[in-house]
């Protein structure tokens, strides 16, 4: 292809910028792809010479092959490359076709309209009001049985918590405090004996 081809590819100059070698595209998504594909033909145009029926082959696979081309411009430059390669005696029929993505036929709208068919997200699954309700009831018995367990745990634990804590010191000293004393009496009927 000659670089008088290429340039003619490139954008028109429209006001949106949805045009895009010859194809105005609805969204500037899919024209920025355009965009893209243009590039990567314009990057094979001028690495790869085209003067050979094997050289468009190879092109031709590795292109399908990887599926580079995503949009109408990619579409029409492979068509060109199996033009070519018939041209230079080349058997299209080894070349494997080109899949088409989209529906161009619509029978709901106007015969000039192309309105493209998006791919409809699946709906969002809802849980039920009895799931939500059950799970909320379940919820709330695991809670209960949870704070349950942690009074008898700590009614029956024998260490001091937050709840008994000052009695248990209060025990303990005086605990000491009778020991000290019969301390002091056994050592004073021990001097007395003396």
């Amino acid at each position: 292809m000659a670089t008088e081809d290429i340039k003619s590819r490139t954008d028109n100059g429209s006001a949106d910028g949805l045009e895009v070698s010859g194809f105005k595209f609805l969204t500037k998504a899919d024209a920025d792809k355009a965009r893209i594909d243009q590039k990567k033909i314009e990057y094979l145009e001028s690495h790869v010479k085209m003067n050979t029926a094997v050289n468009i082959k190879t092109v031709y696979l590795k292109s399908m092959e990887n599926k580079i081309f995503s949009t109408p411009v990619g579409w029409s430059y492979l068509a060109e490359l199996r033009r070519n390669m018939a041209k230079l005696g080349g058997d299209v029929a080894e070349l494997p076709v080109i899949d088409m993505k989209e529906n161009f036929t619509h029978l709901e709208s106007a015969p000039g309209d192309y309105i493209p068919k998006a791919a409809a997200p699946p709906p969002a699954r809802k849980p039920k009001k009895n799931n939500l309700l059950l799970y909320s009831v379940i919820i709330n018995i695991i809670l209960l049985i949870m704070i349950i367990g942690m009074f008898v745990i700590a009614s029956t634990n024998a260490s001091p918590t937050v709840l008994n804590y000052r009695e248990e010191i209060i025990n303990e000293y005086s605990q000491w405090e009778m020991e000290l004393q019969e301390r002091e009496k056994a050592l004073e009927e021990r001097e007395a004996g003396e």
